[in-house]
């Protein structure tokens, strides 16, 4: 027994294992699962910070209901308004069916896979109905925003996914390669037959990403009616935002480079 349980601790300590922990048993059955795992931008922290300052004024009980932990990730704790909190979490509202995974280690690409798995996995297993997850590619435009609107696709793993996007008039991906969580989810998504949804923001060089995270937003209320996260207080409260997710993000990216030398998802989405 002693021989057994050490092998399986050897075993979790030399491999890519990733685990989600539940805080909380919630119901979510027919919910939407919305994921904000960064890879090459903050793009999808911002926007996980725009949808939790949201349920915060409107106080809609958005609750940390489950944490992800691995071996593989730095021994870090992040503290949002004095508390401690995982650096990888999820949230959910029950009132909503709304859950949300956000993160501020960036994607690190040998547990990527495993971490892809046990989302949607944990999703299936709460009853979600659906995975939106949320991703950046970087843009090949050299016109300022203001000259040229930011530009956002969408790719779904079913043919219902497909109309859906359509009839939000949200344009779809024609060709391109995307990677990492992203990738995963599509891919799991498609092989079981679920919905799964990436949204792709237009991530431009020089121009801050909570522009980016406005439309991403706009998006997401559109598919998730019951989100209703207002612009105008987001872009009222942009620099805040944007500055915060930034420093969570590099200070998480620097304890990874730090104590493993491990380094992050650099390579684009390309499109």
């Amino acid at each position: 027994m002693f021989y057994q349980a050490t092998l399986i601790v050897l075993i979790m300590m030399n491999s890519n294992y990733f685990e989600i922990r539940d805080v909380l048993d919630i119901n979510l059955e027919g919910g939407t699962l919305i994921e904000c795992f960064p890879s090459i931008s903050a793009l999808a922290l911002i926007t996980a910070n725009i949808i939790l300052e949201s349920a915060g004024r409107r106080e809609w009980n958005l609750d940390q209901v489950a944490v992800g932990d691995s071996n593989k990730i730095p021994a870090i704790c992040v503290v949002y308004y004095s508390k401690p909190k995982f650096p990888i979490r999820i949230y959910a509202s029950p009132e909503t069916k709304v859950a949300l995974l956000a993160s501020e280690i960036p994607q690190y690409p040998p547990i990527t896979r495993e971490i892809g798995k046990k989302i949607f996995n944990w999703s299936k297993e709460k009853g979600i109905e659906r995975i939106v997850s949320v991703e950046g590619f970087k843009s090949d435009q050299t016109q300022p925003p203001r000259e040229l609107p930011y530009r956002v696709y969408g790719v779904g793993t079913t043919e219902s996914c497909r109309e859906f996007l359509r009839e939000k008039n949200i344009p779809p991906l024609d060709h391109g390669v995307i990677k990492g969580l992203s990738a995963v989810l599509l891919n799991e998504g498609w092989f079981n037959r679920s919905e799964v949804i990436v949204i792709l923001g237009e991530i431009r060089q020089h121009y801050p990403e909570i522009r980016t995270a406005a439309r991403v937003i706009e998006v997401l209320n559109q598919l998730i009616p019951s989100l209703n996260i207002g612009i105008e207080p987001i872009l009222a409260q942009a620099e805040k935002i944007e500055q915060m997710a930034l420093s969570m993000r590099n200070e998480a990216q620097n304890a990874m480079i730090e104590e493993e030398g491990q380094r992050p998802v650099t390579d684009k989405t390309y499109i």
